[in-house]
């Protein structure tokens, strides 16, 4: 214990500058690579010099305060689950929730854990090898033990945990009077970038990628709850200029300069696939979205959740995403209420705000203009998504948009972070986003309509968002693509969630999780249509809209057989999509005979319905849920 402590003290230094890499002489390589064993290993270190190897287990860097290893030595792994939790039991919020976000919670019981090996040499104090490091994960299932990717992160655990200089805690810096914006987790800057060490696992149990990098904790006020979302930097100091893998399944891109690694905690409610469903729905519509890929989370070896690779929306994004020249050539601005520059400058911006103020968008002379600066599909396009998904975090927030340094192209939205959308169905958006009261500061202050506002003063931008919203209610937002959408997101996430809400207690449990999807989720996707078609025409005195809301309502997919049956039947699945609700079978006064919850048929699977008991007669099967209202009749001889 004490050799423990001190190696850790002795680096907790050292690791708050990254580290530079040499040109090194001494090979050594472990005789197990990284990755999943179905069984106890013992491994050694072969080196083709006589410098002397220290290695270390708990993500730290070796010094020669850490391990000794000897010729002759072996280091033996095998499956940690039943040791103690360490790293979860590190508080990592204040003990009252800020910005309603969810508190750290002591684990509901033990958790998956790995071993974890970093080892290099040294010759006259001086390291002579890379350090190399790995991951030994020894479960009984082996690779097969997740459906997901896994990542490990390496890091010292002062870097993360100290109350002086750790990035994941409140710490020292955190004010009991001003809990919005203190603590350790929102400081920001090179000064409190970390050494990582990552490793990237696909589904088989491959291993993609390892490498060491910097990181930081990302986001706004998320930074208050208990699992953290985090940026990671490719820096030639740290050995690798970029991340040469392909991080995201939509995406051919396989170099990144950063990316993020999403914590799902600032999801509005707790189905935590809505911002990546939101992203999903609008791929194909005339704005970048972010991609997502779900991955299964070790720190240190110990289990850290489900958590989401995404894009880092910055100069490099448009360059891959959005086809910019180079990342040095443009602007990127978020907010409209304050136009603030992400990079280069928000004059042009400013400048065009002004045109709008001191001349009318009714006359055409004045909207061509705007035409000639603002990409109008792009626009048209971004806020349709989010009046339809109902984004109550908007526009006076959640806001970036870009254009070449050089005023060459125009301006485009990005669409992102709709963890504040697809909840309240009902609700009239088309009014929030043209709010004009200077009382209201957030969601929608006036500065933050004043474009919207002024651009429905032109009868061919009305004309042209009706149409074009029309087009998206019968392709992006029919009832089948997104409920589709939404159950492969379900099916995706499904094996994961038990073992999440084990470690964080969001949400509390898989069927919590489940019914707040059905409840919340599907419900908006469900109902969202006639709604939004009111609002349209109430908004716009409109007697006639060319989508008929009631016909999405009729989504059937679901087939039972044999039918007739003796009292043994199947539910055949017949879309490509899994579906996931409630099972009730009823007699035809609506006696309720058997109910059958938290049900996942999965696209061209059955779901089996056996010694139901069932005395002959007619009765309602009805399967409530993602395909809510389904219901077969079926007769028992």
């Amino acid at each position: 214990m004490h050799l423990r402590l001190a190696h850790r003290f002795v680096f907790s230094v050292l690791s708050l500058s990254p580290i530079f890499y040499l040109a090194q002489t001494t090979q050594i390589s472990p005789t197990h690579p990284p990755g999943f064993y179905t069984s106890n290993i013992s491994l050694t270190l072969e080196t083709n010099s006589e410098d002397t190897i220290y290695y270390s287990l708990d993500g730290s860097v070796p010094t020669k305060e850490s391990f000794l290893f000897m010729p002759g030595d072996t280091i033996v792994f095998q499956d940690k689950s039943q040791e103690p939790n360490y790293y979860s039991e590190f508080v990592t919020t204040p003990y009252i929730s800020v910005y309603g976000y969810p508190i750290w919670e002591s684990p509901e019981g033990l958790l998956s854990k790995g071993n974890i090996l970093r080892f290099c040499s040294y010759k006259n104090g001086e390291i002579s090898s890379t350090i190399k490091s790995g991951t030994y994960f020894i479960f009984s299932e082996g690779s097969q033990k997740y459906e997901l990717p896994v990542i490990s992160m390496m890091v010292d655990e002062a870097d993360f945990f100290s109350q002086d200089s750790g990035i994941y805690i409140p710490g020292l810096s955190f004010d009991d009077e001003n809990p919005e914006s203190t603590g350790n987790y929102y400081k920001r800057g090179d000064a409190w970038e970390r050494n990582v060490h990552i490793e990237y696992y696909n589904e088989a149990g491959d291993l993609g990628f390892s490498q060491d990098a910097g990181v930081r904790i990302h986001g706004g006020a998320t930074r208050t709850a208990s699992q953290k979302s985090l940026k990671f930097y490719a820096r030639s100091e740290y050995g690798h200029s970029q991340f040469h893998y392909k991080l995201l399944p939509n995406n051919e891109n396989n170099e990144y300069k950063r990316f993020l690694l999403q914590s799902s905690m600032g999801d509005w409610s707790k189905t935590i696939i809505k911002d990546p469903l939101a992203q999903e729905i609008c791929r194909s519509l005339n704005f970048a979205t972010q991609d997502s890929r779900p991955v299964i989370v070790f720190l240190n070896g110990e289990y850290w959740g489900v958590q989401i690779i995404r894009d880092r929306i910055d100069k490099y994004y448009l360059e891959y995403k959005e086809g910019a020249a180079h990342p040095d050539s443009v602007t990127l601005l978020n907010s409209f209420s304050n136009p603030e520059a992400i990079e280069g400058d928000a004059e042009g911006f400013i400048e065009l705000l002004e045109f709008i103020n001191e001349n009318d968008i009714a006359f055409e002379e004045n909207y061509n203009y705007l035409l000639s600066q603002i990409d109008i599909e792009n626009y048209i396009d971004y806020n349709i998504a989010e009046i339809f998904l109902s984004n109550y975090d908007w526009p006076g927030n959640n806001v970036k948009y870009w254009r070449a340094l050089d005023g060459s192209t125009k301006w485009r939205w990005i669409f992102f972070d709709i963890d504040g959308g697809l909840y309240n169905y009902k609700y009239d958006m088309l009014e929030h986003c043209t709010l004009n009261d200077d009382e209201v500061v957030w969601p929608n202050s006036p500065p933050s309509t004043f474009m919207f506002r002024n651009l429905l003063r032109n009868d061919r931008f009305v004309s042209e968002f009706i149409s074009r919203y029309a087009e998206i209610l019968r392709s992006n937002f029919s009832l089948n693509t997104t409920i589709n959408k939404a159950s492969s997101l379900v099916d995706l996430y499904s094996s994961s969630i038990s073992e999440h809400s084990d470690r964080w207690n969001f949400p509390e449990n898989e069927n919590a999780w489940r019914n707040d999807i059905n409840e919340h989720l599907l419900e908006f996707l469900e109902k969202r249509h006639c709604y939004a078609v009111e609002n349209l025409s109430n908004f716009f005195d409109l007697s006639d809209f060319p989508f008929d809301c009631c016909s999405e309502a009729t989504f059937n997919t679901l087939l039972a057989y044999p039918n007739p049956s003796s009292g043994e039947f199947s539910l055949l699945n017949t879309s490509e999509e899994s579906m996931f609700g409630i099972v009730t079978i009823s007699t035809t006064s609506g006696s309720i005979v058997y109910t059958e919850e938290s049900v996942t048929i999965r696209g061209g699977e059955t779901l089996e319905l056996n010694n139901l008991d069932l005395p002959k007669g007619i009765y309602i099967v009805t399967f409530q849920g993602s395909l809510k209202g389904q219901s077969l009749k079926l007769i028992v001889f």
